[in-house]
């Protein structure tokens, strides 16, 4: 059975002051290497491997594996489709977006000036994106079971409703503990207290019935999302070999973060003549910008125990970033009267830090002489190590940090890879990487399969071409369960497809 996230509540229910949440926290802590068109074709299965720039991010022994320096650059096109069954209405949606995925260079040790069994040393630079977020998806859908303002009516039962009100005075937005949400609906008259009390509440879309609240009629619901952005890590790295069955490597690494979130939830009444409030529709647009700066460590080793057996392990510390939020939400309520009202917040903002998880990564690989290799790769992540802090307030994020720990958990991930090489400079490839989800109770894990060929020339010029496949499948709710309203649950089916090239000169 799926398991079943929230794709708004996520993040609606607890914003007041910032926009930081667990989730994100989470998100923006995950790795899916890509780097080179040669890694993400075998499945970025490289621990054990090296020998390619694209895999510093996993191992930074890759770079003491290279006779000769290199160059590369690997631009990519994905398009990123999702197919959403909500209220027994499909809806499919995409979003397609060009990038670079890896570039970077090494210097390797003059081959006049190796001796067998001499020690050298390589430098490197390199920027390898680690995780990207685009993403889009469309929801549709008719009930008259449920509305996203009656959980959202629901949720802040026991705040006083004068607390919300925006005067000339007074700015709810910055002094009330009231979500921003429900702040503009009840300045847009989508919320209303019960009789006799100014902490408990109805919707616009629901009806009293004597003491009972349901949903006044049929609602149309539509929800569309769209996310972009990505992490790259800038690597300024070291490699070398201790011997001629020994690397090791190490980089730093200063990653870059920018993330992008676009939401808009609309419920329109199918007839509005059903409703006591007059409701004929609303919609709710939430903006999120986000960028963080963070810094790591990593070192790495891969030894030759034996003829083709390779064995590697790498360590990363946590990235600690400096992280800066930008948000706003705005409503546009419409009733059958004929009145409308459009309301924003204003932009919030807000810098804190994030601390990622350590990462161990282990593998072990067998190359078959000039045919070919098969390697292997396992990751251990623990995610409920991820903290949010805030400068100057060491409780700010108490109840965040509870919640990745209570919530989240140590993931184990699996690589594999092949290659192999039916005539000189000419490579087959492919790949296959698990990566675990990281929550107790939500989500779906992922899978990426992948394939790619391989060219090289005499004169050091070659080429490398991937096709990498994601899938994902899961349910969602749009809000929370208001009470015995439940809310739908739907099915998300998500891929990614992925063309990355690499062309580089070894010289």
């Amino acid at each position: 059975m799926k398991k079943i996230f929230s794709t708004l509540a996520a993040i609606a229910l607890s914003v007041t002051l910032f926009a930081q949440s667990s989730q994100d926290a989470i998100k923006f802590s995950q790795n899916f290497y890509e780097g080179s068109a040669r890694t993400v074709a075998m499945g970025n299965a490289f621990t054990a491997l090296g020998g390619d720039l694209g895999s510093l991010a996993i191992n930074p022994a890759a770079s003491g594996i290279y006779r000769y320096s290199e160059v590369f650059i690997a631009p990519s096109l994905s398009f990123n489709n999702s197919s959403v069954n909500y209220l027994s209405t499909k809806k499919d949606d995409n979003i397609t977006r060009f990038g670079l995925s890896g570039l970077g260079v090494v210097f390797a040790t003059n081959p006049k000036y190796r001796k067998k069994g001499d020690a050298t040393f390589n430098f490197a630079f390199a920027i390898n994106k680690v995780n990207d977020f685009s993403h889009r998806m469309s929801v549709s859908g008719e009930t008259d079971k449920s509305s996203w303002l009656s959980s959202l009516a629901n949720n802040i039962s026991g705040i006083h409703a004068k607390s919300m009100d925006i005067t000339n005075t007074y700015d709810p937005f910055r002094r009330s503990s009231a979500p921003w949400r429900a702040i503009l609906a009840w300045n847009s008259n989508l919320l209303d207290t019960l009789p006799d009390s100014g902490r408990d509440y109805k919707a616009a879309t629901e009806n009293l019935s004597g003491l009972n609240i349901v949903i006044g009629g049929p609602l149309r619901q539509n929800f569309v999302r769209e996310s972009t952005g990505n992490v790259s890590e800038a690597i300024i790295n070291m490699g070398g070999k201790i011997s001629d069955n020994l690397f090791i490597g190490f980089n730093l690494g200063l990653q870059s973060l920018s993330y992008d979130d676009y939401q808009q939830y609309s419920e329109k009444a199918v007839n509005p003549a059903n409703f006591t409030s007059k409701f004929s529709e609303f919609k709710h647009t939430y903006r999120q910008k986000t960028t963080g700066v963070g810094i790591n460590i990593k070192a790495g080793i891969i030894a030759l125990p034996a003829d083709g057996l390779r064995i590697g392990a790498s360590v990363s510390t946590p990235t600690w970033y400096a992280m800066n939020d930008e948000w706003d939400e705005t409503i546009f309520a419409a009733y059958s009267d004929g009145y409308t009202i459009p309301i924003s917040s204003p932009i919030g903002e807000y810098n804190y830090n994030l601390s990622t998880p350590l990462r161990l990564n282990a593998g072990i690989a067998y190359t078959l002489g000039n045919y070919g290799l098969i390697s292997a790769d396992y990751e251990f992540v623990d995610y409920s190590t991820a903290r949010l802090r805030s400068n100057g307030d060491k409780t700010a994020f108490n109840f965040e940090n509870d919640q990745i720990k209570n919530n989240y958990k140590a993931v184990n991930n699996a690589r594999l890879g092949i290659e192999i090489k039916p005539m000189q400079g000419f490579a087959v490839r492919g790949g296959y990487s698990y990566y675990q989800n990281p929550d107790k109770n939500a989500g779906s894990d992922l899978h990426y399969v992948s394939a790619g060929l391989g060219f090289i020339g005499k004169s050091g010029v070659f080429a490398d071409f991937a096709l990498q496949r994601r899938l994902s499948t899961e349910d969602f709710k749009l809000y929370s369960d208001a009470g015995s309203q439940r809310a739908p649950i739907g099915t998300l089916d998500d891929s990614r497809i992925k063309f990355m090239f690499t062309i580089g000169f070894r010289f």
